[in-house]
């Protein structure tokens, strides 16, 4: 697996390297930075039987300046496709690192039995648009970034909201209550949250579709924020659910908000993302973040509705393998 080119080698990456890609990560995406925390966990929660390959590249002096990785997505019911993602030092751009991954990381893929290969960038990235251009891929597709300002978020405007919810029986609560109260609900909430995922059009086909034990080694995330994350409930039914993530030194993130088909329409999505958003407010959060997709408009209004405003989105591509 070791490679030499130039003043920089290519081997396996392993979980000593988490410290240097933190700070890595952290030089491409600032504003929604990762922790040694954060990626501990990622690292112990992977399911192990899920193929994939992690690159690491170092310069001679054996810092960190470069990472691939290429994996079958896990998360999703995706039929021959393998997700592939680089990231390499500002300073060690041009150099044929990139290119260097990419054809060591298609090769994994291919013999995977992959038929296709899929990443994303932001639409402000033009060197990652300039690289995937360059290697073949396409554009497929786009999700949404917004965000929004809890200093200006006034929850009061919708009052009304929660009086429409609770005149129709819907009770609110949050995730650290609920399994408070109720421990064994853990498989209810899964059911709710990977049945309404799964209603989620995604580009390119893809389906949510998440196993109950990768999905409850969800809930040990450290950055998961049971007190800003909200259940409703009809009777003793879950019904709906929002989950927020707080990243530490950046905006808290909303994971998921979905409710139920047969309770939609009756204002439980905005009740739930308003007690969320108040509570974050309260707990002196600056921003709150999610991310959306284009086939989704009922959503996106609904965010407009809040407040929320349009950052760069994440532009889907693929090349066929």
């Amino acid at each position: 697996m070791n490679g030499v080119a130039n003043d920089w080698r290519v081997r396996l990456y392993t979980a000593a390297d988490i410290p240097a890609y933190v700070e890595l990560s952290n030089l491409e995406y600032p504003d929604e930075p990762t922790t040694v925390e954060q990626e501990e966990h990622w690292e112990r929660s992977y399911p192990q039987e899920n193929p994939r390959l992690r690159l690491a590249v170092e310069d001679a002096d054996g810092h960190l300046i470069a990472f691939g990785e290429s994996l079958k997505p896990f998360w999703a019911i995706a039929p021959g496709v393998y997700n592939f993602y680089a990231l390499a030092h500002p300073q060690r751009r041009g150099h044929g690192i990139g290119r260097e991954l990419l054809a060591r990381l298609d090769a994994y893929a291919r013999g995977q039995g992959a038929e296709k290969l899929r990443t994303a960038c932001r639409e402000s990235q033009a060197h990652s648009i300039r690289f995937l251009e360059r290697a073949g891929f396409s554009q497929f597709g786009i999700r949404f970034e917004s965000a929004i300002d809890l200093a200006a978020f006034d929850p009061d405007r919708f009052a009304a909201a929660f009086e429409r919810v609770a005149a129709e029986g819907y009770r609110l609560v949050t995730l650290a209550e609920l399994r408070a109260a109720h421990p064994n609900f853990d498989r209810e909430l899964y059911e709710v949250e990977n049945t309404t995922l799964r209603d989620v059009p995604l580009p390119g086909g893809e389906e949510f579709d998440m196993s109950f034990e990768q999905w409850r080694k969800n809930l040990d995330n450290p950055t998961l924020d049971p007190d800003a994350s909200f259940v409703a409930l009809h009777g003793e039914q879950v019904v709906g659910l929002t989950m927020i993530e707080q990243l530490k030194d950046g905006p808290a993130i909303t994971d998921a908000t979905g409710v139920l088909r047969e309770h939609r329409n009756r204002g439980v999505a905005l009740a739930l993302k308003v007690k969320s958003l108040a509570a974050l407010k309260a707990s002196g959060r600056a921003e709150a973040r999610t991310h959306n997709d284009t086939a989704n408009p009922s959503i996106i209004h609904l965010n407009e509705k809040l407040g929320y405003t349009r950052l760069p989105g994440w532009l889907q591509w693929e090349r066929p393998l």
